[in-house]
């Protein structure tokens, strides 16, 4: 076999494992996203907590890392924005307890070990090293950037879907005769989730003397949710206009949720094209090549099988 021949066969092999990584990850994300929203009415809170002591169990060695090589990584940010990646930690809700600091120590101490490990992967002489020395330390260095933009979005789209019943409950509890800032307070007590996090941080920043439009300025500036937003709004008009705050919230509770019933069916159907889309562009054609690959290596190295031996 010649050694033209088997620089062809490897590039194959390299295509037929790339289509089929960005297949499998664009199913991964879609199932990911499907769980999500499935665990928000599934998952029990014994399963959550036995989910978060192993998290923490996984991610406490890392965190002390990150925390030790803060300073470090964070003289190197190496085409980073340090002030999109605060605000991205702010809309994520500083996921792990993670500054700003250690979020820059977490991206020095994952590329250093991806580095670390690529380095022993290529002395041992193992395949595609010249890959895996690239992309592991690329990978390590970059990957925490696109896990907090992922838990940014997460975080938002969860505070949108929490809106409607945090709506209905405070304007239950207006209509009962208590006070906006005793209505928040209160269904803050009752309520768990981002949402009840910002407006509780909301009730603390009026509690300590802040404007209560800086304070909604505030809040609009921690976090991008479309919904969030026209709440802040609505308030802030209803305030100088003198509409009563409960029918304020009664109404927007409404247009919420019947805008959350169109999204839920507008993302049904993108689903299922986009999955098809994938799976025609990507996982056929690899699953394509690997068949050919392995039908012409076939009839190389056994051209017995197939009435080839003159040939070979």
């Amino acid at each position: 076999m010649s050694p033209q021949f088997s620089i062809y066969a490897v590039l194959l092999f390299s295509l037929i494992l790339l289509f089929l990584l960005i297949g499998f990850v664009f199913v991964y994300l879609f199932i990911a996203k499907k769980q999500r929203l499935l665990s928000h009415v599934q998952i029990s809170e014994g399963q959550r907590k036995r989910k978060r002591k192993l998290r923490e169990r996984i991610a406490g060695p890392l965190i002390r890392a990150s925390e030790y090589a803060g300073p470090t990584g964070i003289k190197y940010p190496f085409f980073s924005d340090k002030e999109k990646d605060e605000l991205l930690l702010v809309k994520a809700g500083n996921p792990l307890g993670l500054r700003l600091e250690s979020f820059y120590g977490m991206r020095f101490v994952l590329g250093l070990s991806g580095l670390t490990f690529s380095i022993f992967y290529v002395f041992l002489g193992m395949p595609f090293s010249l890959m895996v020395l690239l992309l592991f330390p690329l990978g390590g260095f970059f990957g925490p950037n696109l896990w907090l933009l992922l838990r940014a979005r997460e975080r938002q789209e969860q505070i949108s879907t929490m809106m409607p019943d945090f709506l209905d409950t405070v304007s239950v509890t207006l209509q009962a005769g208590v006070s906006l800032d005793g209505a928040l307070k209160q269904v803050t007590k009752q309520l768990t989730g981002p949402l009840s996090e910002e407006i509780d941080r909301f009730n603390r920043e009026i509690e300590l003397g802040v404007p209560r439009r800086t304070a909604y300025e505030n809040l609009l500036n921690r976090n991008s949710s479309k919904e969030l937003k026209m709440l802040v709004s609505s308030l802030l008009q209803g305030s100088s206009l003198g509409v009563p705050v409960s029918e304020t919230f009664k109404v927007q509770a409404d247009d919420l949720r019947a805008m959350r019933g169109f999204k839920a069916k507008e993302k049904a159907a993108k689903a299922s094209p986009q999955i098809t889309l994938v799976t025609t562009f990507f996982v056929a054609p690899a699953v394509f090549f690997l068949i050919i690959g392995m039908l012409i290596l076939n009839v190389i190295y056994n051209p017995g099988a197939f009435g080839l031996d003159s040939f070979f």
